[in-house]
């Protein structure tokens, strides 16, 4: 039986972010949006310091990460790891804690050089004392969100769907009086849906999903994945005669996507648009051979009527472990 790996076995390369090594990730496992290149490109294109960091034992990549640094003061330096490592098919249970434990070890707070780390794992008590074992901290709780596997036939799927959820879904689609359109890259066919989420979150005074990240990362898509369709922006778009009553922005990573915008009017409301907007938006992933779906987080305060809306399509939550230093 080979030996436990320590981690002083385990090696870390910061580097540039190489998109080639995003097909190593085996097509079971969920790509967050955070950890996916096209983010860390799009971080980069408004003046982020973003870098890859790989994880290596035995001079074999076991996983790799997206990383945000910066700097303050010229002596602190701040290091972020969202909803990372992302973890090679080969990698054990073992070899996770202990790479895990190895970055505790590289940035050290005694050396002004912090991390925090939001590690994609549930919040279980074995979870937490995994981090803590391997010297962490956790400075936040975690917040909560939904990963939808789209794998199942859309009769499966569909099946699955809260029956309040599903019938709203059916009166939707017999009405008759909508249709919806798929979109994708191109800023007309998204835009009108970001100026009316930047209308809605300035008339309500609130702060949500940024805005501003949409054309950018549907750019950084045109330029370096122009032939991949599992890259980029998809936007589903509900009509009611000439009238945009309802939509929804997905932004993709791989075999991933993550649900970024949902807008509704009146209208859209009385129609159950939203319903049709989201099914056929899941239908339309599937046919890109998306495998997951991340609906974008759960907020039961504020958010009441939006989370009730996610949870109906009957998938139970998750909640991540945290943030730690």
């Amino acid at each position: 039986m080979r030996p436990l790996p320590s981690a002083a076995d385990i090696q870390l390369t910061f580097g540039d972010i190489d998109p080639t090594l995003w097909a190593a990730i085996g097509d079971d496992q969920p790509q967050p949006l955070q950890q996916h290149w096209a983010y860390g490109q799009t971080l980069k294109a408004i003046g982020a310091n973003a870098g890859q960091l790989t994880l290596s034992l035995d001079g074999k990549a076991i996983g790799f990460a997206l990383v945000g640094k910066r700097r303050f003061y010229r002596v602190i330096r701040m290091n972020s790891l969202m909803r990372g490592p992302l973890w090679l098919p080969h990698t054990s249970g073992d070899e996770q804690a202990t790479a895990l434990k190895a970055l505790r070890k590289r940035f050290s707070p005694w050396r002004w050089n912090f991390m925090l780390l939001q590690p994609e794992l549930a919040d279980t008590p074995e979870h937490r004392a995994m981090l803590k074992d391997a010297g962490y901290r956790r400075i936040m709780t975690g917040y909560s969100t939904i990963w939808m596997d789209l794998a199942a036939d859309a009769d499966t799927l569909r099946a699955a769907l809260n029956g309040k959820w599903r019938n709203q879904l059916t009166k939707a689609e017999a009405s008759g009086k909508l249709e919806t359109v798929i979109g994708g890259r191109k800023p007309h066919q998204y835009a009108w849906l970001t100026d009316r989420e930047a209308d809605q979150q300035s008339r309500r005074g609130y702060q949500a999903v940024p805005i501003g990240l949409v054309p950018i990362y549907a750019g950084i898509a045109e330029k370096f994945a122009k032939s991949d369709d599992r890259v980029g922006v998809m936007s589903v778009s509900a009509l009611a005669g000439r009238k945009k009553v309802a939509g929804a922005i997905f932004m993709l990573h791989g075999n991933s996507a993550t649900y970024h915008v949902g807008w509704s009017g009146e209208d859209g409301r009385e129609l159950n648009a939203q319903n049709k907007v989201l099914w056929d938006g899941i239908l339309a992933l599937k046919e890109r051979g998306i495998r997951f779906l991340d609906l974008g987080g759960l907020n039961t305060a504020d958010g009441a009527g939006i989370a009730r809306f996610k949870l109906g399509l009957g998938v139970e939550p998750v909640t991540l472990a945290g943030t730690w230093l």
